[in-house]
């Protein structure tokens, strides 16, 4: 009976990852198009790199995200400008799997990757933070003070062996005490802190420095609790005097992983004051608007 059991967990696992590496390209068709990194020089060969890398690491280091969710975060920094100044922010890293390969892209677009961590796990969370109802996956999360410990001298040998550490600064200490003096533009950010109250202060302080029309992406997209805060108008008009952001992936995360009711991932993002100048504008009269199954744009 328990070899049946494992047989079929095997054959599902299997089925799993060859539907996850046959989606790849349309789920990554951002990271691949030509277009994406070409101002810094970097083609597909150098992309076809890169994302082994990523992968390599992934394996190498314990992480909470994928290398997947990783290229999408890639993908985001190689699109922007390069005469744009600003660096890239991490809030988490855990033992630095996502740390090393944010480290790689930061590089090659000559930019800095600021890394924010306790480095002595979790703060001890609040009553409304002990919990985070997660619908999608049908599980209820549960937190408790120093999970997801590592120190930075382990994160620091993770970056030397796997990332580029000429490209990381360090800013070990709780977000209350080493974010409120950062002032550096930030062109790219990435947060996965767990704790809503964490995400609060994080974005307390990267919200002001962030440019407009950049993303900040979250790894606690199925979390209610979380996507939540980023449609909190109280929260966003008493703390940043602005309306909130809204957040693509809230409650399901971006669909990168292939699962029970169809592609999901934790990863979701939202972006500041988007260039909606540059958006098109679709007319919905219904004339035009109905599902035709032979197309793939997603209007």
């Amino acid at each position: 009976m328990f070899e049946t059991s494992d047989a079929r967990r095997a054959v599902a696992r299997a089925y799993r990852l060859a539907i996850a590496a046959a989606a790849l390209p349309i789920v990554l068709a951002d990271y691949f198009d030509p277009d994406t990194g070409a101002a810094y020089d970097v083609g597909l060969a150098s992309k076809l790199v890169l994302a082994a890398r990523m992968v390599r690491n992934n394996w190498q280091i314990p992480t909470g995200s994928s290398f997947v969710e990783h290229l999408v975060m890639a993908a985001a920094i190689l699109k922007v400008p390069p005469e744009v100044d600003g660096c890239v922010v991490e809030c988490g890293c855990f033992k630095g799997g996502s740390t090393a390969n944010l480290s790689l892209v930061a590089g090659l677009c000559d930019r800095t990757l600021h890394v924010f961590d306790s480095f002595e796990g979790m703060p001890e969370p609040t009553a409304d933070d002990e919990t985070h109802l997660v619908v999608d996956s049908e599980r209820v999360h549960s937190y408790e003070e120093n999970s997801w410990e590592a120190t930075v001298a382990e994160v620091e040998a993770n970056v030397v062996a796997y990332g580029d550490p000429g490209a990381v600064v360090f800013h070990p200490g709780y977000f209350d005490e080493t974010m409120p003096g950062f002032d550096e533009p930030c062109v790219a950010a990435f947060l996965d802190v767990g704790l809503r109250t964490s995400a609060e202060t994080a974005l307390e302080h990267l919200w002001p420095v962030l440019r407009n029309d950049s993303r900040c992406f979250t790894h606690e997209a199925k979390h209610m609790d979380m996507a939540d805060l980023f449609f909190d108008r109280e929260w966003w008009r008493e703390t940043l005097d602005s309306e909130p952001p809204g957040l693509v992936g809230a409650g399901s995360g971006i669909g990168l992983h292939p699962g029970p009711n169809g592609f999901s991932s934790l990863l979701a993002y939202t972006v500041k004051n988007p260039a909606v100048d540059d958006y098109a504008v679709v007319a919905q009269t219904g004339a035009d608007n109905v599902v035709d199954v032979g197309r793939t744009g997603s209007d």
